[in-house]
This record gives C-alpha cells, sequence and structure tokens, in this order.
C-alpha cells in the first residue's frame, strides 16, 4: 500500500522543507526528516479513499491555498463556493486523522451515549428523562470493521459538498459525517498569523486543536456558560421575534462546544473556526449585558473573534431570509497574534496530540514548549509527557527547566 500522510503534504510543505519531529510515546527526537516520510504511514487509507482525497479536495484546496489563503496581506476575500471548498477541506481535516477504533467506538454511538448522559443527569436532578432520536438511521453494512466504517465517512464527505444538507441525502451517511458537518458548518471562519519574528506555529499528527470555555477554576474545561447564557436570554426575552432571534443563534451552538478550532495551513498562518455565540455576541453588545471575554477565554482580545463583512450581490430585506449569489463576497481581516498569544495556541496544540509533534526549527518552538512546561508545573499534570524535550531544550539553551516540578510525569 502507499505512503499516506495522515497531515496533507500542501500543509507540511509551508512549515519547511524539513521538519523537527518529537515523539510523545518514546521520547524520540529527530531533525531535519524529510516532509514525504513525516506524519504519514504506509496503507493509512484504503487506496479508493487516497486516490479521492487528492482528486475531490486536495488538488481543488491548493489551487485556492496558493493562490489566495497562503500569500494574502491584510485581507482574504472568498467567494461562496470558496468558503464552502475551505469548510469541507476542515471537516475532512477533523476526520482523517481519527484513530478508527476510537472512531468506530464513540463517534458511531454517539447519540446512544448522548442518551445514556441525560438519563444520569435526568435522574441526579429528579428531571423527566428526554430522548435524543438520531437525525436518521445508519445503513448496517455486515461485517464493517472500525477502518471500513472510518473511510466509509471519509467517501460520505468527499462524495458531497460537505454540507449537512447534502450528506442527509447520502445512501451511506454515518453519523460522524453529519455531526461534524453541523459543527464545522456552524462556525464562523477567521485567520490568525502567528508571531513569526520569535515563535511560530507548531503542527500535530491531530492537524487541529481547540479551546474549550475557561472554567470557574480558570483553566479550559467547561463548555456551559455560554448555553446558560443563551438560556436566561431566554427566560428573560420579551417577545416571539426575540426569542425566535436568540433560538436562531443557540441552536448554530448547539454542537459547537469548543470556543474555537484551529487549523494550521503554515507555520505563520491558521484557519480558525469560532463558535456563533461570539458572533451573536458582538451583534448584540449593545442590547445584551454580555459576558466579557475573560470569563469565557485565555484569548480575551476581541479584535481576534471579530466576524468577517460581506458584500452581498442581491438586495437584501430586514427580516427575510438571506438571498445568496455565487458572487457574494467574505471578507477577512487577517489577525496578528501577540508572542504570548501564539504561544499559548501552541500550547493547545503541544496537549493534544497522538503521537507526533512537528516545528519548522526548535529556536521557533522552544518558548511555547517551555510555556507548556510553566503551565503544567505541579500540582497540575500534563496530559502530554515531553521530559526528554526540556531535557534537550536545558542543554540547548540553559533553560534551566526543573522536570522534577512537572506533576505526574516520570523522573
Amino acid at each position: 500500500m502507499a505512503n499516506s500522510h495522515y497531515v496533507p503534504m500542501l500543509t507540511l510543505r509551508r512549515f519547511s522543507d524539513k521538519l523537527c519531529l518529537f515523539n510523545v510515546r518514546t521520547g524520540e527526537y529527530r531533525e531535519n526528516v524529510q516532509i514525504a516520510k513525516s506524519f504519514s504511514e504506509d496503507g493509512f487509507y484504503s487506496d479508493e479513499v487516497e486516490e479521492k482525497l487528492n482528486r475531490r479536495i486536495e488538488s481543488q484546496f491548493g489551487n485556492l491555498f496558493n493562490n489566495k489563503l497562503l500569500h494574502a496581506e491584510g485581507k482574504i476575500e472568498l467567494k461562496r463556493d470558496e468558503l464552502y471548498l475551505i469548510k469541507k477541506f476542515l471537516l475532512i481535516s477533523v476526520i482523517r486523522s481519527m484513530g478508527n477504533e476510537e472512531f468506530m467506538q464513540v463517534e458511531k454511538k454517539y447519540y446512544d451515549n448522548l442518551n445514556e448522559y441525560g438519563k444520569r443527569f435526568a435522574k441526579d436532578r429528579g428531571l423527566e428523562e428526554k430522548k435524543i432520536d438520531p437525525p436518521f438511521l445508519e445503513k448496517e453494512i455486515a461485517e464493517e470493521t472500525p477502518f471500513d466504517y472510518w473511510m466509509r465517512t471519509l467517501e460520505v464527505i468527499l462524495d458531497t459538498n460537505g454540507r449537512p444538507q447534502e450528506i442527509l441525502g447520502h445512501p451511506s451517511k454515518t453519523y460522524p459525517a453529519h455531526r461534524w458537518a453541523e459543527v464545522i458548518n456552524n462556525g464562523y471562519v477567521a485567520f490568525w498569523d502567528s508571531e513569526f519574528a520569535h515563535d511560530e506555529f507548531v503542527i500535530t499528527d491531530i492537524g487541529m486543536t481547540s479551546e474549550n470555555e475557561k472554567g470557574w477554576n480558570g483553566t479550559t474545561v467547561h463548555n456551559v456558560k455560554k448555553t446558560n447564557f443563551y438560556l436566561s436570554l431566554m427566560e428573560r426575552a420579551k417577545s416571539d421575534q426575540e426569542r425566535i432571534a436568540i433560538f436562531q443563534s443557540m441552536n448554530l451552538h448547539h454542537n459547537f462546544t469548543e470556543n474555537f478550532m484551529m487549523f494550521p495551513i503554515s507555520a505563520k498562518r491558521m484557519i480558525v473556526l469560532i463558535d456563533p455565540f461570539y458572533k451573536f455576541r458582538i451583534a448584540h453588545k449593545d442590547y445584551y449585558k454580555m459576558p466579557e471575554l475573560n470569563e469565557l477565554t485565555l484569548m480575551p482580545n476581541e479584535k481576534l473573534f471579530y466576524p468577517n463583512d460581506n458584500k452581498y450581490v442581491l438586495k437584501q430585506s430586514f427580516g427575510q431570509p438571506f438571498k445568496y449569489h455565487p458572487d457574494d463576497l467574505y471578507i477577512y481581516e487577517i489577525k496578528k497574534l501577540t508572542s504570548k498569544e501564539t504561544r499559548y495556541c501552541n500550547e493547545l496544540f503541544l496537549d493534544r496530540i497522538n503521537t507526533w509533534v512537528g516545528f519548522s526549527d526548535l529556536n521557533k518552538a522552544v518558548g511555547s514548549i517551555f510555556a507548556y512546561f510553566k503551565a503544567n508545573k505541579y500540582p497540575y499534570i500534563p496530559r502530554v509527557d515531553y521530559t526528554e524535550l526540556y531535557k534537550i531544550i536545558n542543554e540547548r539553551y540553559l533553560a534551566n527547566i526543573d522536570i522534577s516540578e512537572i506533576g505526574g510525569l516520570r523522573r
């Protein structure tokens, strides 16, 4: 079988000609690794899916990637079909890096697990249990393996435009194809650049990461504040029109549990997908008393959450559905992160990884790696073990990272 990249080569090439790689399972550190041998595995996909990935998404996205997304300065203008293509690429990026055993066990049983959680929640609080039915019944295929189910999910997305409505019409549709399509298509797009004079983005074998809502103890673990805020607005709403507007935004937010999801497309730029709650927050800030950003996220920079501007070809009428045209423009201001913000984003990448993390140069990542160390000093227990990498940094940079201060790692 062919050598398959689970992180697209078109992205890896924009990090560096050769990469530095660290294996968090073995502690192995390698430098000057060729792109062709990075983030790849023989037979990772079926040959049919590998061919479809190249033909139905990577070649199309590659043109947009090279002509607009990568080299733009200041702003990026997209037509409607181009925006859909970006979201399909992000959807594929989420699904393609999932391990198929976990994928089968968790994603296929998502609605069963959701109902089990709802049952326990209702029982603990003395509430009436409400069963949530899946949006459709999956086609059952005899002797389908976890790998086959994973490949089927990818094929469904590749056969469609990646939007939930079209996925529903596919005869082999799967729950994760539809559910993740709703997540990706409900979020709004932004472009963030790293503070690349000193710090660049890292990349992991998962290819993306996200920030959960800031919890009550200051860490990012919960996702209830935004939903509870919507519910409080609904209770105080004074008209059906107001309740409909709140419900529409709440419905978009429903499946988007993160504050934002980040997908690096180079060491200097990433595509960010933001929870629609933040668009509602900005649009209605003069009407409602909104929660402060620092109550919700560890990235409390208002500009990063500003939504895009639009130029619609057809005249719009207040209170009426939008009338779309293929030549509508979606205009995005490219946001530049500070060094602190870049390092925090990298902390999120470093915290969500299966086996490999990569960067263009250790010098461009050492600040982020050191920030991850500081954020996980005792009594916090890091999810990922970078002990061997800390030793290398100590030797090269005299950083004096005291690994005995790291909670829960080997000494």
